[in-house]
């Protein structure tokens, strides 16, 4: 099917594209929010829509997709400023240049949600290598004007990277360029030492690699003080709250825009928002399922192979760079490495209402990996059917050795779900949820006490039959029920902070207190649920929450 001068083309990436895209139909059906979930469904359609209007872009006209990617990075940075996030720094330009600092606090987009400067610094940093690419070939073959204006968006967009104080973004475009800029210090080697150049090559980047694992360790286990160190074991610490959602929801997801409301509600215990998102992999997995992560995964995966086949192709050529994709090439792969790394540690993609961009990066590397106007799918091969036919044989043997678990995980899961349905409705309500009736939550109940005729030792339904009997004052059954998820999984916070709390409320203070101290907010939680016990009228429960805090070690 052609529109003007385009083509739609089959694609490498074409069936995990497409489950893809089936799976967040699953996610519009399981949200708790159906307004919230609609939205994003149609940011991520649109995400859909850009994949196959960039592959159908002809491998010629390949660098003018690589100059818009340079003026959506600038566009990104005037927004960011012009939007006013980061004016409060600056401050001080105020007192030397008021018409400056009255552009700074200009809200031109104020209709706009205005996204979280992580997630401009990560856009940026996507795209900064493609604007890098198109510099350089505007250099090679002497356009002037293509050059000075990339140039400019290449400043514009650098220094709203900078801006943004986005340090996992600006590590992640480092690693990027990084594998980029070692292959011309290889070639220099191979000259020198006379050793092949692709070998040369592959042992900086494995020094490259280990380099980066070991800064990763010290920082995070023996407390080096590198650059994100603090905030990448903060981010390790939400990572492994949102893999404790996804084990919550291990079938079909949470649903679209799920995430903050459970987060809050489930790993921190507090009523409104304190994270949008987490990880780019554990978010898709939390709200699309299993198969959506899946395909996540295998369209990047599949992105990889067909850039790195391809530019280990012209690596091997004399003179590579004399090819009209080859900078390309190598622009697609280090965003492409900044994005996978970004994402351990961050969510620019997908998390919130997800953006436009999701597919970019995959998107150039079937334009410039292409050598036929039409390509066959990677996914159909007699190799991959019967490896197909493997994988499914040994999944259902699996099911069949552990189908009281499976089934347990599968109430589970349909309990927490219905339990979201009556709890989140009016979410952020920024009020406890004690007094929560049984009514509302009966449903769930339900489905969680089936779970645990299965599975006894079930974390999920051990945990939202404690919060529920939490809520309706029921202690002894709310310790129960939480001693028994903490048993199960000693390191989930929310299970921790919850079981603290029923103690307290029990009246065994003496328990409570080696659990509570490993929560920060727990003092002064405790102090506003003193006056929230006198106002309903417990003098019982308001008597025991004075005592842990007067005798708080």
């Amino acid at each position: 099917m052609g529109v003007g001068q385009l083509r739609l083309r089959r694609t490498p990436l074409d069936f995990t594209v497409l489950l893809f895209f089936l799976t967040l139909f699953v996610g519009l059906w399981a949200s708790y929010s159906a307004r919230l979930a609609l939205n994003k469904f149609w940011m991520l359609v649109a995400a859909v829509v850009i994949y196959y209007v960039i592959t159908a872009v002809p491998r010629r006209y390949a660098l003018w997709v690589a100059v818009a990617c340079g003026m959506i990075a600038a566009g990104l940075s005037l927004f960011f400023l012009t939007a006013d996030l980061w004016h409060r720094s600056l401050a001080f330009a105020g007192g030397f240049f008021p018409p400056f600092y009255r552009l700074l606090t200009l809200r031109m987009f104020w209709p706009l949600l205005l996204p979280h400067p992580n997630v401009i610094g990560g856009h940026i940093a996507m795209l900064l290598p493609f604007t890098i690419a198109t510099l350089l070939y505007a250099h090679r073959d002497r356009r002037t004007r293509l050059g000075i204006s990339t140039a400019v968006c290449l400043i514009v967009a650098l220094v709203g990277l900078a801006l943004t104080r986005s340090v996992g973004a600006l590590l992640a475009l480092a690693a990027g360029l990084g594998i980029w800029v070692l292959w011309p210090i290889s070639v220099r080697f191979a000259a020198v030492f006379s050793w092949p150049r692709r070998l040369i090559y592959s042992l900086f980047v494995a020094l490259l690699v280990l380099a980066g694992a070991a800064a990763t360790w010290l920082s995070t286990s023996q407390g080096l003080p590198l650059p994100g160190g603090q905030k990448l074991v903060e981010r390790l610490a939400e990572a492994g709250g949102a893999w404790r959602l996804v084990q919550d929801y291990s079938w079909l997801g949470s649903g679209l825009v799920s995430f903050p409301a459970l987060y809050s509600e489930y790993v921190q215990v507090v009523p409104n928002f304190y994270l949008i998102y987490s990880n780019f992999y554990l978010d898709v997995w939390l709200e699309l399922g299993l198969v959506g992560f899946i395909c996540l995964l295998a369209i990047w995966a599949g992105a990889w192979w067909l850039i790195v086949s391809a530019l280990w192709r012209s690596l091997g050529r004399p003179h590579p760079q004399r090819g009209d994709v080859y900078w390309l090439r190598w622009a697609t792969l280090a965003s492409l490495i900044t994005v996978l790394v970004h994402g351990l540690v961050d969510d620019v993609l997908f998390g919130g209402l997800g953006t436009p961009l999701l597919f970019l990066t995959p998107a150039m590397a079937v334009v410039v990996s292409r050598h036929k106007a039409e390509v066959t799918w990677l996914f159909f091969s007699k190799r991959t059917a019967w490896l197909t036919a493997v994988t499914l044989l040994i999944l259902a043997v699996l099911l069949g050795i552990s189908h009281r678990r499976v089934l347990s995980n599968w109430y589970a899961h349909w309990g927490a779900q219905t339990m979201d349905n009556a709890l989140l409705k009016q979410w952020p309500d920024n009020q406890w949820r004690h007094g929560y009736t049984a009514t509302l939550m009966e449903p769930a109940q339900q489905q969680l006490a089936r779970a645990l005729e299965w599975d006894s030792h079930n974390r999920t339904a051990h945990q939202r039959l404690g919060m529920i009997a939490l809520w309706d004052m029921e202690m002894d059954t709310a310790v129960f029920h939480l001693q028994e998820a903490y048993a199960q999984d000693p390191a989930h916070r929310g299970v921790i902070k919850l079981l603290g709390y029923a103690y307290v409320w029990q009246g065994q203070p003496e328990k409570a207190y080696p659990l509570l101290a490993q929560i920060p907010e727990a003092s002064r939680e405790m102090e506003e649920y003193l006056s929230f016990w006198r106002q309903r009228n417990r003098l019982d429960l308001s008597e025991k929450t004075a005592a842990f805090l007067n005798n708080h070690p």
